[in-house]
């Protein structure tokens, strides 16, 4: 019974591996019907579509994912059941197969197996019903179960691959050039690669990488032997026509670049490969504000200039930047011959400086990108504090030579410190003594007028000393420091008995020639009244001319 037994199982084993045979080339049919019909349809649509490479890279990895998914359910499933690698078909299962092609033989092959199964949980009804199942075995032993499995109708099948095989082949001889480019296009799925034109198109530009806001010129040369008249530029939906400088060069400027974009250039019915303009962040100054502090003693409220450029402003003056910018690392601040390199922050840079002069200053933003520097450039106008200005006239007492009065004015643009009266006593040009007496004045006004009175009899000058005296005004410059404005140097010295004797000889000798010169009028006044005299007793009549005559002498 056991020899019998083994015998069927061996032929449900056998009929096992037919069927795992047969769906292996089921299997190996589909994938290549699949691997050629699939392979036909796109190398076609790819060199006649020219789709772009997000479109091939699609059609490429879901090509590969077709063919690896009918290749794993259709071979590697089917083949790993064949050698016995994973799980088959349990006896069961098999004679359910074997039974729906071989009706008779249907109950009888599922009871036997089932018999089997009985005889091995109840021992003790073992041998009857082991005679059971050699009877069925008996008559199942005939029934040939590998053949319910017919190998040879995978023949009908193999048209499937054989078709597009053929398309292939027969467009290999007839239009080479459409399955070997159709075929390299596919392949470098992730590159654009057209169909070679009857001429070539160089870019001639080395670098295709500009700066925000920039222009670059485009140049093209074609090389061939035929060539197109006219050239274009497509940029998205973009169109534009090349300018024709010669026969084989032509030119196209793209304006005021502000992102990467991407090109492609079009003759003749062909296009170019394309090319990617990078376009980096130009650096920017946003914004410039200007904090002015002005000098203290001015007086003045500080002020915030939201939009700084030019600016005019007094000596000493405070100035911070705050400068805001735009795709910036680095800010290079020159204030006149100065440079200062400026960190930036948060895209914000501050710079403080105390201007005493007038100059320009220039921001030039910089980053990693920018190949040129824009800078910007503006001028200060530093107001510097004028020097005082004084105004006096001096007046001797009427009576007395040694008292003067003065009176005046200063002036200053801010005000002043100072107003002083010196005087400096001199012998021999060597200063004895200097004095300074302060005159009372406004410090915050711009002009003030003065008066005061020096009297030279409180001072004890002795003959041959000299007194020299000035009046000195001087500013409230607390950048640089009062300036002092003088008038001019005035001398007073008490005369010696010599000079005495002298003045008083030279004032005898003017009032001895005056006295000569009254006699000598009043003799030559004399003579001409006698004269007259005698002429007018000889006239009765008096003329016009005696009138106008005698007039002076009445």
């Amino acid at each position: 019974m056991d020899s019998n037994y083994s015998l069927l199982i061996s032929k449900i084993n056998e009929f096992k591996q037919q069927f795992y045979l047969n769906k292996l080339l089921h299997g190996l049919i589909y994938t290549l019907a699949l691997l050629f019909a699939l392979y036909l349809l796109l190398f076609i649509l790819v060199y006649f579509l020219h789709p772009a490479p997000l479109i091939k890279t699609i059609l490429f990895f879901s090509y590969l994912l077709i063919l690896l998914g009918s290749a794993a359910i259709g071979i590697i499933k089917p083949a790993l059941a064949y050698f016995r690698l994973s799980k088959t078909l349990s006896m069961e299962e098999s004679a359910e197969i074997i039974g729906n092609h071989f009706q008779p033989v249907r109950d009888k092959l599922l009871n036997t197996l089932q018999l089997k199964a009985l005889a091995d949980l109840s021992p003790a009804h073992n041998q009857l019903i082991l005679a059971g199942i050699d009877q069925k075995i008996n008559e199942l032993t005939p029934v040939p179960f590998s053949k319910a499995i017919n190998l040879g109708e995978n023949k009908k099948l193999v048209k499937y691959f054989l078709v597009p095989l053929a398309l292939i082949l027969l467009i290999g001889l007839l239009a080479p050039a459409v399955l070997r480019e159709g075929t390299r296009s596919f392949v470098a799925y992730d590159k654009v690669v057209l169909p070679p034109a009857p001429f070539e198109m160089i870019l001639l530009n080395k670098a295709l990488t500009v700066t925000q806001g920039d222009d670059l010129q485009l140049s093209l040369k074609l090389d061939g032997d035929q060539l197109p008249q006219e050239v274009y530029l497509k940029e998205g939906l973009n169109t534009f026509k090349f300018e024709k400088k010669s026969s084989s060069l032509f030119q196209y400027t793209l304006k005021n670049l502000q992102q990467t974009q991407v090109i492609q250039f079009s003759a003749g019915g062909f296009d170019s490969r394309s090319y990617t303009i990078i376009v980096k962040p130009r650096p920017a100054v946003l914004t410039l504000e200007a904090s002015l502090s002005y000098p203290s003693y001015l007086k003045k409220k500080n002020e915030i200039i939201p939009n700084a450029g030019d600016i005019i402003l007094p000596e000493g003056t405070v100035v911070t930047w705050k400068i805001s910018t735009e795709n910036t690392k680095q800010l290079l601040f020159a204030l006149g011959p100065d440079l200062q390199n400026l960190t930036v922050m948060d895209n914000q840079a501050v710079f403080k400086a105390t201007l005493k002069k007038s100059q320009d200053y220039r921001i030039v933003p910089k980053n990693e990108f920018s190949l040129h520097n824009d800078s910007i450039r503006h001028k200060i106008e530093v107001i510097a504090d004028l020097s005082p200005a004084i105004e006096v006239k001096e007046t001797t007492d009427s009576l007395s030579r040694k008292a003067l009065y003065f009176t005046g004015n200063i002036h200053d643009d801010h005000g002043f410190s100072a107003l002083k009266f010196v005087y400096i006593l001199k012998e021999n040009g060597i200063a004895r003594k200097t004095v300074q007496t302060g005159i009372p004045v406004k410090s915050n006004q711009q002009e003030n007028a003065f008066f005061y009175f020096w009297n030279l009899k409180n001072i004890e000058i002795k003959p041959g000393q000299v007194l020299e005296y000035y009046l000195e005004v001087a500013d409230n410059d607390a950048v640089n420091g009062p300036k002092k404005t003088r008038t001019a140097v005035k001398s007073f010295a008490e005369p010696t008995a010599v000079q005495l004797e002298k003045q008083m000889n030279t004032a005898s000798t003017q009032l001895k020639q005056k006295m000569e010169s009254a006699i000598k009028l009043a003799t030559q006044v004399e003579k001409e009244s006698k004269k007259l005299g005698e002429t007018l007793l000889d006239k009765k009549d008096l003329t016009f001319e005696d009138k106008k005559r005698d007039q002076p002498i009445t």
